[in-house]
């Protein structure tokens, strides 16, 4: 009866973990900001826990189109710690310590 017990425990958590490993891969990758480094960029980290593109990296603000949900424009003095973004990053900017990128557009989320 134990190992019944303990075989069922066993299924249900490899069930569990395999649907949360697909959950992670699969969900939109969002990006959180966490610091503004300088007037013209920010510290971004990603929601996601597995794969990440970039677990975190300074995106450049200058030449992006910036637009909330309902498409209207932003200026990026109006992003603030704490901002959910999703952002089509442009390939790597520059080389360093977090990641320099780069970015088409930034959607702001909240």
């Amino acid at each position: 009866m134990k190992s019944f017990v303990f075989r069922s425990i066993f299924i249900l958590l490899i069930v569990l973990g395999i649907t949360f490993i697909y959950y992670e891969l699969t969900k939109e990758e969002t990006f959180t900001i966490v610091a503004k480094d300088v007037e013209t960029s920010v510290w971004i980290e990603s929601n996601k826990l597995i794969n990440p593109s970039y677990k975190r990296a300074t995106l450049g603000l200058q030449y992006v189109d910036i637009v909330n949900i309902s498409g209207e424009e932003l200026d990026f003095r109006e992003l603030e710690i704490g901002d959910k973004i999703k952002a089509d990053l442009k390939p790597l900017a520059f080389l360093s310590d977090p990641p320099g990128l780069s970015a088409w557009k930034i959607t702001l989320l909240n």
